[in-house]
């Protein structure tokens, strides 16, 4: 326990689970266990199973973190873990998580997510992977630093001492020393071996008789073994156990069902003579064999009736189907080919789809032969769906090309209605795919119209939103490429569409207002308070996360009140949400509400509030941070620079940049990167200052964003007036550099912040060439061109290049503006 894991590694039959099992009960903490299976090969599964083996263990945990579990999804499970080490942190008390079975994982994303858990891990947490194979970790690192203890299989061998000791509780009649040894040199000190040893002794078996028999390989031994266990039982029973081999796991009425006779009666029996069967609960009604004895039994059952497999499959999946476990009754009817019943509970089990548990239906809806899976659209697009979700991009699209064929050759029959919703689904997965993978916004736009024209009134196919970890914006979780957003000729369209797609289902309140947050982010305040408003009205979202809706529209509509100088309102707007927020019991909303109050108050020239923000919610710069905590740490990062803690906030920033670029978080890449220029300034690096604050005005200028620069205050407009006056003199070339139309345009937002938008301190001296202030001299006096031509002895041609570049140095588009900006930098 004082070490961050052990893994315990021996093939089957080794004792591991029962070590465990053993180790665990004699700890005096609480224990999470886990048995693991091939089907817990699915990211969301298996965290999910995780939780709740943590949960039984310590009881009830955070809104916070079961909010965070549905999060995940291929390639993005650190939020969650972000959210579950949390949790783990807060612990008085140590903790066990016991993972059973490790071996069966080979998912690649959960072995990495497994890897971050543990890199993180609390001190008084402890993990212990019991496993076959080797762990798939780079664990050379862990070693090292004396994070993990490994047992093997030489530690779990029986030695001499124990087999005796084993021989003598397990088999009531005395043995010889020599044969003891005999055992214990054939089994090479394996516990199953010896334990199926044990059983041919007490069934009647002769040692000496065994000791002929098997005088060979030892690799033998373990069917050898098996098959004599086996044929000591009389043939009901053997029959019995052939039957129910096939079952995952099992209890008395399932048992019936599946063998025909008394399964409760008949199960207690066999656990009555340790015939490896494991119980599953602690009243012991449910069971499944031990791996070695449960796959020994299915070769049995396949030898001896193999047209039989099928049958016993679907009395399973019935038995299943009747008492509700839809989940293991599609397993059973896909093992036995029962591909119809199959599709036909997929097509009631739509809440599948809704929790996007998509790994588990992408492995059903494969083993579902792909000509009869395209007759089902609504199954064969949530297949497509799964595989998106899944980032098998490649197979998403072989397969939308596929329908694309399908609709071609078989739709000539269909009804109008069918081809609507056919080319419905097909466009609105073609429109997830663009916007979501290609982040192509002209394609999706495109796809969502088709979509709307062949289903006006919507799709069965759009799933419950995800449950994303509360963010005070919508926007800003959309996921964008840096620099190529959403830009203005595109993004009314696409939002207006998508509010009329979504409108007939009553989901068109986030859409509302995330197109009034894009409206705050250029500064189009009227338009984003309509458009925040509109979103607040109704009862759509009600029924449905209704803080996603109106924690974000509160925060804008306070941030609008405040540009309009109505701090009281601003107040009153944050108040309002944290009254509904603690009315739905939103917790999580909590952070985010007050991290807003403080920035208020910060604004204000107070930053009481946010070092008691921080203190309260134990807020630290080196917190590990997800994706979905980018609002709150940066925060913290103006927080820190506010407090003189600009180092800090620096290395802070450095590494929530990294998070918001690979997240394809674009807005919030940019609000970092202004922080940064300012603290670069701070730290006296005003060269670096001005160049990251040139990238990021490159970045955000194709979107015309205005408020990531403007709500930042004063120290960014010296900055940005900074920038222009080296724009100006020549000192900042760069030919992809932003337009200072666009600079001027920001700021010329901060209205009553005091601040000149000219350089009337940049001496027009040191601001044109000799040659430039010369023509600017004649320009003065009313020469025209050909005069300033002649009496300087250039061409007109050259003259007009200078002209020019006197223009774009004074930022004017003629010679009267010229003269009047001349005479403002000389006054």
């Amino acid at each position: 326990m004082t070490r961050k894991a052990t893994f315990i590694t021996a093939p089957a039959g080794y004792g591991k689970t029962t070590l465990v099992g053993d180790w665990a009960r004699q700890l005096n903490v609480p224990v999470g266990w886990l048995s693991l299976d091939d089907k817990d090969n699915d990211l969301i599964r298996f965290w999910k199973y995780v939780t709740k083996a943590v949960e039984q263990a310590l009881g009830s945990l955070s809104d916070q973190l079961h909010s965070a579990v549905a999060t995940i999804s291929p390639g993005q499970y650190e939020p969650f873990l972000v959210a579950l080490l949390n949790e783990l942190n807060g612990l008085q008390e140590s903790f066990a998580l016991v993972l059973d079975d490790w071996h069966v994982i080979d998912d690649k994303n959960i072995i990495t997510a497994v890897s971050y858990f543990l890199e993180y891990l609390p001190s008084s947490v402890h993990i212990c992977f019991a496993s076959r194979t080797a762990a798939k970790f780079q664990k050379a690192r862990w070693i090292s630093r004396e994070w993990i203890h490994e047992v093997r299989i030489e530690h779990l061998r029986f030695d001499l001492r124990e087999t005796v000791d084993f021989f003598r509780i397990c088999v009531k009649k005395e043995l010889r020393r020599e044969q003891i040894e005999h055992f214990l040199h054939k089994t090479e000190g394996w516990v199953t071996g010896l334990r199926l040893v044990s059983l041919y002794l007490r069934n009647g078996g002769r040692p000496a008789e065994f000791i002929r028999r098997h005088t060979g390989d030892s690799g033998r031994i373990e069917q050898f073994l098996l098959e004599e266990v086996f044929e000591a039982l009389d043939e009901s029973t053997q029959q019995f156990l052939m039957n129910v081999s096939i079952l995952q796991r099992m209890n008395g009425p399932l048992c019936e069902a599946v063998a025909g006779r008394d399964g409760t009666d008949k199960l207690a029996e066999l656990a009555g003579i340790n015939l490896f069967l494991i119980p599953l609960d602690d009243n012991r009604e449910w069971y499944r064999f031990h791996h070695l004895f449960g796959e020994f039994l299915q070769q049995q059952q396949r030898r001896h009736s193999p047209d039989q497999t099928k049958e016993l499959h679907r009395a399973a999946a019935v038995w299943c189907e009747s008492q509700g476990l839809m989940e293991e009754a599609i397993d059973y009817y896909l093992a036995g080919h029962g591909f119809t019943e199959a599709i036909r509970l997929l097509e009631q089990m739509r809440s599948i789809m809704i929790r996007r548990e998509f790994s588990t239906l992408r492995v059903w809806l494969s083993a579902i032969p792909e000509q009869l899976l395209m007759q089902h659209p609504y199954l064969y697009f949530s297949y497509i769906f799964s595989l998106l979700w899944a980032h098998d991009l490649d197979m998403a699209e072989r397969h939308l090309q596929l329908a694309e064929q399908y609709y071609e050759t078989s739709s000539a029959n269909w009804s109008q209605e069918a081809k609507n919703r056919y080319l419905g689904y097909l466009y609105y997965v073609m429109n997830f795919k663009a916007t979501q993978y290609d982040m192509d916004m002209v394609k999706g736009l495109h796809y969502i119209r088709l979509s709307l024209q062949h289903s006006p009134t919507g799709t069965d196919l759009i799933f419950a939103s995800p449950h994303m970890p509360l963010c005070p914006s919508i926007y800003r979780s959309y996921n964008g490429k840096r620099g190529k957003h959403l830009p203005r000729g595109l993004s009314d369209t696409f939002f207006l569409n998508m509010i009329e797609f979504m409108t007939p289902m009553g989901l068109q309140h986030s859409i509302l207002v995330c197109y009034g947050e894009l409206m705050y982010e250029r500064n189009e305040l009227e338009q984003a308070e309509h458009y925040l408003k509109l979103g607040l009205q109704g009862q759509g979202q009600t029924r449905y996360q209704p803080e996603k809706v109106y924690v974000p529209a509160y925060h804008l509509l306070s941030r609008i009140s405040k540009i309009k100088q109505d701090i009281a309102q601003a107040e009153k707007w944050l108040e309002e949400a944290g009254r509904k927020a603690m009315e739905d019991g939103v917790e999580a909303a909590s952070i985010l509400i007050e991290a807003e109050k403080a920035a208020l108050r910060l604004d204000l020239g107070d930053s009481a509030a946010a070092v008691e923000w921080q203190e309260r919610y134990r807020i630290s710069a080196h917190d590990p941070v997800s994706v979905y905590q980018l609002f709150v740490y940066i925060f913290l990062v103006r927080v820190l620079v506010e407090t003189d803690n600009v180092k800090e906030a620096w290395a802070l920033s450095e590494k929530l940049l990294l998070i918001a670029v690979k997240g394809h978080r674009p807005m919030d890449a940019l609000e970092i990167q202004v922080l940064q220029a300012t603290s670069l300034r701070l730290m006296g690096k005003p060269e670096q200052a001005l160049l990251k604050l040139e990238e990021v005005l490159q970045y955000a200028e194709p979107d015309d964003y205005i408020r990531v620069f403007v709500d930042k205050g004063k120290p960014v407009a010296e900055l940005l007036i900074e920038y222009v006056q080296q724009r100006l003199k020549g000192n900042i070339r760069d030919k992809n550099a932003p337009s200072l139309v666009y600079v001027r345009k920001i700021l010329s937002c901060y209205g009553g912040e005091g601040v000149s938008l000219h350089p009337s301190e940049a001496a027009l001296e040191t601001l044109l060439t000799q040659r430039e202030l010369m023509i600017f001299r004649c320009m003065e006096e009313g020469m025209g061109n050909t005069a300033i031509s002649e009496s300087l002895g250039i061409g007109k041609g050259t003259l007009k290049a200078h002209i020019n570049r006197i223009y774009s140095k004074l930022q004017v588009t003629n010679r009267v503006e010229a003269i009047n900006r001349g005479k403002e930098m000389q006054g």
